[in-house]
């Protein structure tokens, strides 16, 4: 329980100057006719996953597609809330050191809601996906070798930090249940890079 606060704390600490970001508006990466045209953004993160009381390295890669929100129809200001389709993958795998070894692959998609901020977006979503997992991690059994498909959904929370008018460093917390996982919650927090097109 501690490591995952530690964990917490130093995303939180990593992401709080504000130096890297530009200080302008989210006004000003606007085109001529007031309307910003980045559609899409793909990231790409690393951190750390908490299962079963063990930390591991956890990877992750996913595109948002704008689907909702953005200008009112006069262009004369934010509607709030930005509306994505987020498909993703992420992966993780057991190291060996408390006897279980295995692997995670996350094949999922999120609804993502985010909110600007000027130089920094906040965003929350909640997701299902498909886990391919081994069944050593599954029922925490090191001698168990099979791997099997379960559901998982996930609820994540975060913020991006613009270091240009098209990159953005970001930040993610997130909790993922998986169907049958002797472990209730895996716990995930992560750091990466967004470039938006």
């Amino acid at each position: 329980m501690t490591k995952r606060w530690v964990v917490a704390a130093l995303a939180a600490a990593a992401l709080y100057p504000t130096g890297w970001a530009q200080a302008q508006s989210r006004n000003d990466y606007d085109d001529e006719d007031g309307r910003n045209e980045d559609r899409f953004a793909l990231g790409a993160g690393v951190g750390l996953v908490d299962s079963l009381n063990e930390a591991e390295t956890y990877l992750m890669a996913s595109l948002r597609i704008r689907v909702g929100g953005g200008r009112d129809d006069d262009g004369a200001g934010e509607q709030g809330i930005r509306g994505y389709l987020e498909p993703e993958v992420g992966y993780w795998e057991a190291s060996g050191d408390d006897g279980r070894e295995g692997s995670d692959l996350l094949l999922g998609v999120n609804l993502i809601g985010v909110v600007p901020l000027g130089p920094v977006d906040s965003f929350f979503g909640v997701g299902a996906g498909a886990h391919f997992v081994d069944t050593s991690l599954l029922e925490n059994d090191p001698f168990a070798d099979d791997s099997e498909t379960k559901l998982g959904a996930n609820a994540q929370f975060g913020i991006d930090l613009y270091i240009t008018e098209s990159l953005s460093a970001f930040g993610a917390g997130r909790f993922d249940l998986v169907q049958g996982s002797d472990d209730s919650v895996q716990s995930k927090v992560y750091l990466g890079l967004r470039a938006r097109f």
